[in-house]
């Protein structure tokens, strides 16, 4: 079945998620497919978000299927919008600078990150995100990448104003057309040109880095090119650095709301990695994603033609009472926990294990400096198509805490 509704009719989540929430409940009990008023087709049970996410060939990750033919592909070539074949040889080659075990071995930074700038932050109490949730994957990232220290405020900078770019409507040529003009002569373009000299300079001499061990990737034979390594790193970059923050900022938010929950992974630390789990689950740092039908198709039994655009909202799916039991519940010993956050299929996130690192680490630090923490006053969030994140997170810091003995 279909309904329609207009883009003003999806609530706002900057105050909280609770009225969003409650929509896509209806939306997932009426069991419809929805058109919006850009004729995108939204869907939001677990089984179509996932059938939707794990069917490339249908459902393409790649945008040129639906833009206007005179719009250059500002994507073209980054392996988050690529297909089969192309896909599998870039991810790959990328996943030889992020594997699990190299990501594990950044564990012991991590806490350092993050125990400085813990040790820096106000006495009493602080804005989390301008003093800690951006900072630390923003340091840990140009790290990684082997960005020098005095460039790494500029490509911060940088990556904040590539994630506040909305998307056009893609069925509208003179938006898309308007939107490619910006990202070319905007901060895409230089972030881009600042990538692609630093692969330059590292064919020409060698220096520890991702940037470095994409350059020298090798599998049968192949390589990656310079411009597929920048539109790469771009992605990582977006990806390891503010959604990260936003993972951290919601994970303080949360354990601030459920005190039980904070005291238990306080006294049993082997509970972090299932609290980050939920965290991620809750609270996605990307609530929907695009993507672009192929070839007539249907779901749930609403046709959709080819030339499409498809919304799977991981939000709605992460919440779905068919997967997930009592899924409003914040329950830090929730197992199995099978949340959409990360993606599914070929498009699962890349930097997943160096999230999960991140922001375990960084509770650790947290939990060992801070007796207790809540949140005063009222979260406001970031929202936007790509980022779903607290912009302020004013944490109240007591010296003692409170005996709490209940599980959470």
């Amino acid at each position: 079945m279909t309904s329609s509704l207009s883009t003003e009719d999806i609530p706002s989540a900057r105050f909280g998620l609770a009225d969003q929430l409650a929509w896509l409940r209806r939306m997932r009990e009426r069991g419809e497919v929805h058109v919006d008023a850009f004729g995108n087709h939204h869907v939001f049970s677990f089984a179509d978000v996932e059938r939707v996410t794990k069917d490339p060939a249908t459902f393409s990750s790649n945008p040129s299927h639906v833009l206007p033919a005179d719009v250059p592909n500002m994507t073209e070539g980054m392996m988050l919008v690529t297909d089969p074949p192309q896909h599998g040889k870039l991810r790959r080659l990328a996943a030889q600078a992020f594997t699990p075990r190299k990501m594990r071995d950044l564990v012991p930074r991590v806490a350092e990150i993050a125990g400085e700038l813990l040790d820096r932050a106000p006495a009493g109490g602080f804005d989390a995100v301008e003093h800690f949730t951006v900072d630390l994957p923003a340091i840990m990232i140009a790290e990684l990448f082997g960005i020098p220290a005095a460039d790494a405020g500029a490509f911060r900078t940088l990556v904040e104003q590539i994630m506040d770019i909305e998307p056009p409507n893609l069925k509208d040529s003179a938006a898309v057309r308007a939107a490619a003009d910006n990202a070319l002569g905007g901060p895409f373009l230089e972030l881009m040109g600042y990538l692609l000299q630093l692969c330059a300079r590292r064919r020409a001499e060698s220096a520890p880095g991702l940037i470095n061990d994409l350059v020298h990737a090798e599998l049968d034979g192949q390589r990656l090119t310079d411009p597929e390594i920048a539109s790469l790193a771009v992605q990582i970059l977006q990806a390891g650095h503010l959604t990260t923050a936003a993972v951290l900022g919601h994970a303080l938010v949360l354990l601030a709301e459920h005190p039980l929950a904070q005291a238990a992974i306080r006294t049993d630390r082997s509970l972090i990695p299932g609290a980050v789990e939920e965290v991620l689950r809750c609270r996605p740092p990307s609530t929907r994603l695009q993507r672009y039908t192929t070839a007539d198709t249907e779901i749930a039994g609403h046709p959709i033609p080819a030339g499409a655009v498809v919304v799977p909202w991981m939000l709605s799916a992460n919440h779905d009472d068919a997967v997930f039991a009592e899924p409003d519940t914040f329950d830090i010993h929730r197992g199995p926990n099978r949340h959409l956050t990360f993606g599914h299929g070929i498009h699962f996130c890349l930097g997943a294990t160096l999230a999960r690192v991140e922001v375990a680490g960084a509770l650790n630090a947290l939990l060992d400096r801070i007796p207790e923490w809540t949140v005063d006053d009222v979260v406001e969030y970031r929202e936007s198509h790509l980022l779903f994140a607290p912009k302020r997170v004013p944490l109240v810091v007591s010296t003692t805490t409170n005996d709490r003995r209940d599980p959470a």
